[in-house]
């Protein structure tokens, strides 16, 4: 299952005065398009330009333009896995838009379109469903059908009439490198890679091409389940800013935000970091590139407190802060992650015991999830947030009491 522009479907969902009318979605920033309608790329305007690029393409007042609103887009995502849940099964969420699952032996192509159109009348978000016998096939299948029905069953037959058209590069995870190689040697359609001697194709492309290989063939390899994203290695939160920065009240707001961003993803999944590195930096190719703040902020224990890795972040934002360069993006990064109970008693420090009551952070998480972000928050971040520019982000229209839309009937 695939949300048709899902970016864009979460907007038109609460401006239906905009289906079938051009929408395109802009990045944190608002400077580069991460979404289109097919009316916007049916101008010719393609994936991740900048904004300023686009205007000289197409009239880009024909077109409605959005910030990005990621906090909406998650709960719209939720909503949509759990109707697809009640109704097959736990699927394998394999990105915020997309979902494999296992099809009922019982069901027909009828009971897939009858399920496509539950999840659009229970959510309100197009999507496509395409059935095969392995992932990638799966994959194919909906690709073909999010121009026509919505859904698309492909049958062993089916597949061997299509095959000779689908080009090599718009298959699943085959990669523009290898298609650019199979290319060379004269194969360009998914039937003429099929066709390829098994040892040759592992010899020129490896276990992975193998895989993808026997996977078109209709041969199980990826089982479902098992592309479930691991526990992350590390937690990264960073923006530019919509203007070059010279103040460090305003740099310790940034990172700040951001501390308190990745704190907040640790204690959703019950980790904590052993290392937090700091990095604040001037444009890439402004005179100042070389001039950035880069560091590892002293941690003697393995922590998810916000106001631990705060402090520790700011202490090197203020020993290599200066002023006289324009910053332009701010960021940190915590690695070296572990479960919540595991404890390394440290060398340097005496062990403190856990308190009997239950923590600062606790406690501003119940509120931030009953009235939302931000409703208590550090002192060193300052009611501007980030320093961003995304004057044209919808409201919070599920996630924030205060945004939900009102109705008159007359």
């Amino acid at each position: 299952m695939d949300c048709n522009n899902f970016f864009v479907s979460c907007e038109r969902l609460f401006r239906p005065d905009l289906w079938n009318k051009p929408v395109a979605v802009l990045s944190s920033n608002d400077g580069c398009i991460v979404a289109r309608s097919n009316e916007v790329k049916a101008m010719g305007i393609p994936m991740g330009i900048p904004l300023f690029q686009a205007k000289q393409l197409a009239d880009m007042s024909q077109v409605t333009l959005f910030s990005s609103n990621f906090t909406l887009y998650r709960d719209i995502s939720a909503r949509v896995m759990q109707t697809l849940t009640a109704a097959v099964g736990e699927p394998e969420i394999y990105s915020v838009d997309e979902a494999f699952f296992a099809v009922p032996e019982t069901y027909t192509e009828a009971d897939i379109s009858a399920l496509r159109q539950h999840i659009m009348q229970t959510v309100g978000i197009p999507v496509s469903i395409g059935v095969g016998q392995t992932k990638t096939l799966a994959k194919v299948a909906s690709e073909l059908e999010k121009k026509g029905s919505g859904v698309c069953w492909l049958s062993p037959e089916k597949w061997a009439a299509v095959a000779p058209q689908y080009p090599c590069g718009e298959v699943w995870n085959l990669g523009r490198a290898t298609a650019a190689k199979l290319k060379r040697v004269g194969v360009e359609q998914a039937a003429e890679f099929m066709a390829l001697d098994t040892v040759y194709v592992h010899k020129q492309f490896g276990i992975q091409g193998r895989r993808l290989q026997d996977e078109l063939r209709g041969i199980v390899v990826h089982r479902l389940g098992t592309g479930v994203a691991e526990p992350p290695k590390s937690l990264t939160s960073s923006r530019s800013f919509a203007a070059a920065c010279h103040d460090l009240g305003q740099l310790e707001s940034a990172l700040s935000y951001h501390v308190l961003q990745v704190a907040l993803k640790l204690r959703t999944q019950h980790l904590q970091a052993g290392r937090l590195v700091v990095y604040v930096r001037p444009g890439r190719h402004s005179d100042w590139s070389f001039r950035r703040v880069l560091g590892e902020a002293p941690l003697t224990a393995a922590t998810n407190d916000t106001a631990t890795l705060t402090q520790a972040a700011l202490t090197v934002l203020r020993q290599q802060f200066d002023p006289q360069v324009p910053y332009k993006k701010a960021g940190v990064t915590l690695s070296q992650l572990v479960p919540e109970t595991y404890e390394q008693p440290s060398l340097f420090s005496e062990q403190v015991a856990a308190p009997v009551h239950p923590s600062l952070d606790v406690i501003t998480d119940e509120l931030a999830q009953r009235f939302g972000k931000g409703v208590v928050r550090l002192g060193t971040i300052r009611s501007s947030g980030p320093m961003t520019s995304q004057r044209l982000r919808s409201p919070a229209y599920t996630t924030n009491w205060g945004d939900i839309p009102r109705v008159q009937a007359e």
